[in-house]
């Protein structure tokens, strides 16, 4: 919309549109009543924390020259300060960094004169909490009924905070605009000018003056009045007008209303006219008639978990297809041995002693190998016993014989 002066006849409804369309200090800031709250609670438990570890022990005499008052110092400001927020409380850090000020002039000339931080800070200066009992911008005060706060049965609605709209929030069993009266459910357990008190009705009562099934003004669904009483209806029974599955309004899914009764049809039956798989009027999935028009169970296990490891089980109505003891199903749903076991395999087989290590058999030469090595160093004897002879006779009888025992053991390989 597009405000003008020249197609206003006044300028005051233009600036209403923007008072109502501008966010409130409420709604645009990160933090709100319970970020105060919290901070100043972490505040006191930095008082005590700093005034036992520091004031009272061994910084004692380090404060006492160098700061005189460790008590109301900027040291131990800092100190409480660092741990008021976590790493990750982004709306109490933009608390504190907004309000810094503020806790330094507390911390230096409010203490003494306003104790509760509190109160000073979160209701009195940023004004963004309200004191028990009150709610809303201007603090007004909770609704109060017998005395109490809602009635002492409910909760204000912003209670302490500057949002919420004041209204009781009732507690289980109680009612009403000041939560002074019993729900249906519950009953006046007593009633007088400052007190209420409500109970809670027997199961079986929607409705009651008293805590018996005999004391319902009303019976809850599935339950019949019968003698003075509410009666449970039959198991059978969807709604009921008397005691027994005779008296079924309606019948529940497992069972088939014949004659006026309800009557439980067999597991194998979907719908039937009497009890038993043989007054089946449609067999269920894993059923079958057999020659006697009697549903029974199919044995699924004939036809089915063919895979290879896989382990069927036929139970009523279907079946369980599982893997062998050892095997699991893969993402192909196939039966592969599970990996502990495959390893324990491996091992198995490589320590079994169809796998061990055999002795290398000695090495054996080529037929006819050996008798041309004997040829060879007999000739090769003979030559040289004959070039030696030649210079020396001597030296030539010592290599033949050499030669010979060399020959000897040729042969003998």
């Amino acid at each position: 919309m597009k405000c003008t002066i020249r197609h206003s006849l006044s300028i005051l409804p233009c600036l209403l549109l923007l008072q109502l369309h501008s966010p409130s200090p409420a709604q645009s800031r990160q933090w709100n009543c319970g970020t105060c709250k919290g901070l100043t609670d972490k505040f006191s438990e930095g008082l005590s924390e700093t005034e036992k570890g520091n004031f009272g022990g061994g910084n004692t005499d380090w404060e006492e020259t160098y700061l005189k008052d460790y008590k109301r110092s900027e040291v131990r400001l800092l100190e409480i300060m660092e741990r008021l927020c976590t790493k990750d409380d982004h709306a109490c850090h933009a608390l504190l960094e907004e309000h810094e000020e503020l806790l330094e002039d507390w911390w230096k000339e409010e203490q003494d004169a306003n104790p509760e931080l509190y109160k000073w800070l979160c209701i009195d200066q940023i004004q963004v909490c309200c004191p028990k009992d009150t709610f809303g911008p201007k603090c007004s005060d909770c609704p109060i009924g017998r005395d109490k706060v809602c009635s002492g049965h409910g909760k204000c609605k912003g209670e302490g905070t500057r949002d919420g709209e004041g209204t009781c929030s009732c507690d289980k069993g109680y009612q009403g605009v000041l939560c002074e009266e019993c729900t249906q459910d519950h009953y006046e357990e007593y009633n007088n000018e400052t007190h209420l008190s409500c109970k809670e009705c027997n199961e079986s009562c929607d409705e009651c003056h008293g805590p018996g099934a005999n004391e319902c003004k009303k019976c809850k669904e599935n339950y019949v009045l019968h003698e003075g009483s509410c009666t449970e209806c039959d198991s059978l029974c969807n709604g009921c007008d008397g005691v027994g599955p005779e008296h079924c309004l309606k019948c529940k899914p497992e069972a088939e209303m014949v004659e006026g009764v309800c009557i439980e049809c067999a597991t194998a039956c979907n719908g039937c006219t009497g009890p038993g798989p043989e007054n089946c009027k449609e067999c269920k999935k894993g059923f079958e008639r057999n020659t006697d028009s009697t549903c029974e169970d199919v044995d699924e296990c004939k036809t089915t978990c063919r895979l290879q490891h896989e382990v069927c089980t036929n139970t009523v109505g279907s079946y369980d297809c599982n893997c062998e003891e050892g095997y699991e199903k893969n993402s192909r749903d196939d039966c592969v041995m599970k990996l502990k076991d495959v390893k324990a395999e491996a091992d198995k087989v490589r320590n079994s002693r169809k796998y061990k290590q055999q002795p290398k058999p000695p090495k054996t030469l080529l037929p006819g190998t050996q008798e041309a090595i004997r040829v060879v160093s007999i000739f090769f004897i003979v030559v040289m016993a004959i070039l030696v002879a030649l210079v020396e006779p001597i030296l030539g009888a010592f290599v033949a014989v050499v030669g010979g025992v060399v020959w000897y053991f040729v042969m003998k390989t």
